[in-house]
């Protein structure tokens, strides 16, 4: 599967690139136009290699690939000698750690990003500025500044910090310490995928730590001025695990030291000192200083490849890329994405404030910096695919009263398979994530919409995204909906969540990643009549970020491989998630019905809106109408890639797939007694019913844009939006009716709390199909729009000033933020909402 994954992802860029080659020598183009390609391939290629993609911690770094370094940061206050000192250990980003903010501030996703982190617990605030020098062959050069200042209102003025840098080596290599005398400590080594390569790290001249005594002569501690080493062994599976290793090995030190030292006891940052204890096996090397803020040091990471003297990496590469030298680079970067972003947003032009934009700016740092690399195995439980029925058996009607799941307890020998949950891959997968504490992994139904985003900004790299996740659809069209990939992920994920089922679903929301994608492709037709890559040098970043806008044929070989995954997990949504159009007495001119399977309780965590009220009895008979507008959508966004294509049979075939599944959505879901599209089941005589809980369920139709201007339904859905009765609040979109008598009960996870991807959806179908084209509800649509944009735009700001976060959610009562924080999946699109930029 690594190879399978691995082949998809580059040898279809390769081929376009052959293509292009062969293209432009038939044309009679130069060969250096070629050239260029080619080097701008090569210029993408390594700007992503290395990267912050270990997006669970507060700071991390590894390479896009299996056998990596792994580096990351911890520190901790050394101010009294108390067990709490080494639990406040920071590494893994934890909601419970008590910090008062934490984001990246500006993060470009390719060269550099800086980040703040306030700690009131542990008396500092960290900064993180990483920037990347990619040159060579193994992704280049890069350097973190590492920069601590004393928390304001904080009990203590003068808090003295212990800051730890590791490297581990995760796979096949070797690393050795270098220390010479007054020179600057180097760790030196060698693997496969990065060649050789050194780390160092450089002091700011004006550094200050704690004395630390005096003491008798009989004390023997070290200089806590000093940059201190330690080593450890780990099998290369636990080096994630290192946190734990530190802790065991200074509380250890720690209860020798004030045995043996008790009169007087030693300062705190001797008590809860990493001893220096490297030896020639050691596969993680931890670097410690101890400082008082203000401190600032550099850690730097140098590339013999990128090395222009041919020679090893020495202390005078690290000077040119430290110290104030860096001071110049990282004022540079910053400045060169302060331009970018409004290039892409255009907030200025919108009338926002410095203050607004720096928020902005924030959101899409967030985002970007939450990009990770995951390499491991997942579990997966195929055993359903060993019975021989029409359909998989996910539900047992005679014992069935809440849950339709065939692996409860209670049903095993009826249902007939027993589980039998298997380890499966390696696979690996390059995605963001929606909350770097609470779930730092991938999420099918989160990443469609992460997308949108992330191509406004690099168009390339969403793609990139995008092409991992089509590699791991399967032979039969499944991907499952939580990338859970390894031991490090799984550690964040309760056991019983853990195992994916090939017959359940998310929604498809990749396909609007693709169709924005082609929607910016048509925008940048002009340009590629008037010199396409030939017009820039083949490294501006301009190139790098827009390679398949700028290049015709290569957009069409992407578009052409990831066609085929999708069209493939169509076909898969249809053989599977079918639903019962006909029983119950039920008429639908199209013939189109779809259920939700993985229904269990009061859950369909399978359509992403969890708790949402559904049926209360499951029953096979039921038809989802979130789903059935999904599988319009998707038949109308593959119908469009097949036209672009050239795939007249496809397109044909999609076009009348789309005209059943409206015509059903119709016939089926639209309750004329209620005025709202609802889902519908089957009651104790086996006769159909409408499941009435008006809220986002409801809006599906309106919000992917099936509805038209003149549509008979679309006065009822905006007249649901809009009563206050109902969804509206002053803060956005609820997600169920005030009315309902499920309303912010239970979890209260989707039965009343303000989502922002849902509000998305419905702001930028309201621009694209309502507002601007005639039709008797333009008016009152272009209202409700100007106000719903508003209004988020608002309380995402306002808490974000009151708390220092955006959060998963907000409430439809006060409109305060809840549960996970900092959340800075979907709830970043409140970037394109300010920027009236949608899909």
């Amino acid at each position: 599967m690594r190879e399978h994954i691995h082949s998809f992802v580059t040898v279809q860029l390769r081929n376009a690139l052959i293509g292009f080659l062969l293209g432009t020598l038939a044309l009679g183009v130069k060969a250096e136009d070629a050239w260029h390609t080619a080097n701008a391939q090569a210029a993408a290629n390594q700007s992503l290699y290395w990267g912050t993609y270990r997006p669970n911690l507060y700071f991390g770094t590894r390479t896009r690939s299996p056998n990596t370094l792994l580096t990351g940061l911890m520190w901790y206050g050394v101010n009294e000698i108390s067990p709490a000192t080494i639990q406040n250990i920071r590494h893994t980003c934890e909601q419970g750690d008590g910090l008062s903010g934490y984001s990246w501030q500006k993060h470009d996703g390719r060269t550099y990003g800086t980040q703040g982190i306030r700690d009131p617990l542990n008396h500092i605030i960290i900064q993180t500025d990483f920037i990347k020098n990619p040159e060579g062959e193994h992704g280049g050069d890069w350097v973190v500044r590492v920069t601590g200042s004393a928390l304001e209102d904080s009990e203590i003025s003068d808090s003295d910090i212990s800051v730890l840098f590791y490297i581990g080596m995760d796979g096949e290599g070797e690393m050795n310490l270098e220390q010479s005398g007054s020179e600057p400590t180097f760790l030196r080594g060698k693997t496969r995928e990065l060649g050789e390569f050194a780390v160092t790290i450089v002091d700011h001249p004006d550094n200050r730590s704690p004395r630390g005594g005096p003491y008798p002569s009989t004390y023997d501690l070290p200089d806590l001025s000093e940059t201190h080493v330690a080593g450890f062994d780990l099998p290369s599976e636990h080096i994630w695990q290192i946190k734990d290793a530190v802790q065991r090995r200074i509380l250890s030190d720690a209860q020798e030291k004030l045995l043996k030292y008790r009169d007087p006891p030693p300062h705190p940052a001797h008590v809860f000192f990493l001893e220096d204890r490297p030896a020639s096996s050691c596969n993680v090397y931890v670097f410690q200083k101890i400082l008082k803020p203000p401190f600032q040091f550099d850690v730097v990471f140098l590339s013999k490849s990128a090395r222009s003297h041919g020679g090893s990496p020495n202390a005078a590469d690290a000077d040119r890329f430290s110290g104030a030298v860096l001071n110049g680079i990282l004022n540079s970067a910053s400045q060169k994405f302060d331009s970018r972003f409004e290039d892409s947003f255009r907030l200025y032009e919108k009338g926002f404030n410095d203050t607004q934009v720096a928020f902005a700016q924030s959101l899409l740092g967030n985002m970007i910096g939450g990009l990770g690399y995951f390499y491991g195995t997942s579990i997966v439980d195929r055993a359903l695919k060993k019975v021989d029925v029409t359909e998989p058996v996910d539900y047992i009607q005679e014992m069935d009263d809440l849950s339709d799941d065939y692996f409860d307890a209670d049903m095993l020998e009826t249902a007939g398979p027993q589980p039998a949950p298997q380890h499966e891959g390696p696979t690996s997968l390059f995605t963001a994530v929606p909350s770097r504490p609470f779930f730092p992994r991938g999420f099918l139904w989160d990443e469609g919409f992460h997308q949108l985003l992330i191509g406004q900004w690099d168009n390339d790299l969403s793609l990139d995204v995008v092409a991992h996740w089509a590699a791991l659809i399967d032979d039969d069209g499944w991907v499952a909906r939580e990338q859970i990939l390894g031991e490090e992920a799984r550690s964040k994920v309760p056991a019983e969540f853990q195992t994916q089922y090939p017959h359940f679903a998310n929604p498809p929301t990749l396909v609007m990643s693709i169709k924005a994608f082609m929607e910016r492709l048509r925008a940048q037709s002009q340009a590629l009549q008037e010199g396409g890559l030939r017009s820039v040098a083949a490294t501006d970043i301009n190139v790098v970020i827009n390679r398949h806008l700028l290049d015709k044929e290569l957009a069409m070989s992407f578009l052409r491989d990831i066609y085929r995954r999708f069209k493939k997990q169509y076909e898969w949504f249809r053989e599977t998630q079918w639903g019962d159009e006909r029983v119950g007495g039920r008429k639908a001119r199209g013939g189109e019905g779809y259920r939700w399977r993985g229904r269990q309780g009061i859950h369909t965590l399978t359509s992403g809106l969890d708790d949402y009220p559904r049926a209360v009895l499951p029953h096979s008979g039921e038809l989802h109408v979130d789903l059935l507008s999904w599988m319009a959508f998707y038949a109308r966004t593959l119908k469009e890639i097949a036209q672009e294509i050239g795939e007249k049979e496809d397109t044909g075939l999609l076009f009348e797939d789309e005209r059943r599944m409206l015509q059903s959505l119709e016939d089926l879901h639209w309750n004329p007694a209620s005025k709202t599209f609802c889902d519908l089941s089957i009651d104790e005589k086996g006769r159909s019913y409408y499941v009435v809980h008006k809220g986002y369920v409801s809006l599906f139709p309106l919000l992917l844009g099936l509805l038209g201007p003149d549509s008979p339904y679309l006065g009822s859905v905006l007249d649901l939006m809009e009563d206050p009765r109902h969804l509206w609040t002053p803060f956005g979109l609820a997600s169920l009716s005030k009315d309902d008598e499920y309303y912010n009960t239970g979890e209260n996870y989707w039965r009343g709390p303000i989502w922002i991807n849902i509000n998305y959806l419905a702001l930028s179908s309201l621009y694209k199909n309502y507002i601007h084209e005639p039709g008797p509800h333009q008016e009152r649509a272009q209202r409700i729009y100007r106000e719903l944009r508003r209004n988020l735009i608002e309380n995402v700001f306002k808490e974000y000033r009151r708390t220092g976060y955006v959060w998963e959610q907000y409430s439809s009562i006060d409109g305060t933020g809840k549960r996970s924080h900092p959340f800075t999946g979907w709830t970043a699109l409140i970037v394109l909402i300010m920027a009236e930029i949608y899909t």
